[in-house]
């Protein structure tokens, strides 16, 4: 497949930014994660709080568990704003006969996680490509299962319906789409004096238009042409990763302090939302962090 490249620098600010945010910060999550899994991470019994990796990779399991997929078929699963690509390689382990394709608009997370992929062995069954996930070019009813992890936030509206409309256009009927990520709920209460600025400092140190209305997101969902919707309060799985997130951006800026080497602007702004993604995270009765699957139509 050509990669449809997703913008031309200059001409869309949205991208812009994001693509700046990532290329400068991108690297720092190497302190996050080894694997590079540039999202939170998913406890259940059996797992050790205290060691983030394997919380990460759960979230990684249980997002794949749901798309409901055979591992002794063959066809196309796409990720749906991948990073650098830890979940593509996850998914093109458990499910050998197919292929895995990861869409960004960020080159360097394309060309750190092909090379990635390349020692591993796996490109180009596991693959990553430019392509803006409102506007994919791939043919419709050609792909076997979509996801996104932490990356439909990026999408505008409350209800992330560019976003929505282009999974649907592109999934088989019968699939099904997975998005794990951080909500607003209850859209009858405002947002206060305290949950409304949080949220915009999340939004700005993110590069997120903002987030998205679990109750809209369903709404477009069903609006595109998906039925069997599932919603499922994660928040509590996820809490016990997002709590080492202060430590873990305390102990990079010390690492840093100590080498003499200067935080650019984009880098800052990590540190900064990954705290206020603890502190939004708190405020459970304005926002949560769901899974919701639903299958094509």
């Amino acid at each position: 497949m050509t990669p449809v490249a997703p913008v031309e620098p200059g001409v869309d600010t949205r991208y812009d930014r994001l693509i700046a945010y990532y290329e400068e910060a991108g690297p720092d999550f190497a302190q996050w994660s080894a694997a590079f899994n540039m999202h939170f991470g998913y406890y259940r019994a059996g797992l050790n709080p205290f060691r983030r990796e394997p919380m990460l990779s759960e979230l990684n399991r249980q997002v794949l568990d749901r798309l409901q997929l055979a591992a002794d078929t063959s066809g196309l699963i796409v990720d749906m704003g991948c990073g650098v690509g830890a979940t593509v390689r996850e998914a093109a382990a458990r499910f050998p006969l197919k292929d895995v394709c990861g869409i960004t608009v960020v080159p360097w997370q394309m060309e750190k996680g092909n090379a990635w992929n390349r020692r591993l062995g796996v490109h180009p069954r596991a693959r990553l490509e430019l392509r803006d996930y409102t506007a994919t070019g791939f043919a419709s009813a050609m792909v076997d299962g979509a996801y996104a992890i932490e990356s439909a936030c990026h999408a505008p509206g409350i209800d992330k319906d560019p976003f929505v409309r282009e999974a649907a256009r592109i999934l088989k009927p019968g699939a099904r789409l997975v998005v794990a990520d951080g909500f607003r709920k209850n859209p009858a209460i405002a947002l206060g004096p305290l949950s409304g600025p949080l949220h915009r400092a999340l939004c700005h140190s993110f590069v997120l238009p903002e987030l998205a209305e679990v109750e809209s997101f369903v709404a477009a969902l069903e609006r595109h042409g998906f039925d069997d919707v599932a919603v499922e309060d994660a928040s509590w799985r996820v809490a016990p990763s997002a709590l080492h997130a202060p430590a873990a951006v305390a102990w990079f800026a010390l690492k840093k302090a100590i080498r003499g080497e200067a935080l650019g602007q984009w880098s800052i702004n990590n540190l900064k939302g990954s705290v206020l993604s603890a502190l939004v995270g708190a405020l459970r009765w304005k926002f949560g962090y769901y899974l919701v699957s639903a299958r094509r139509r």
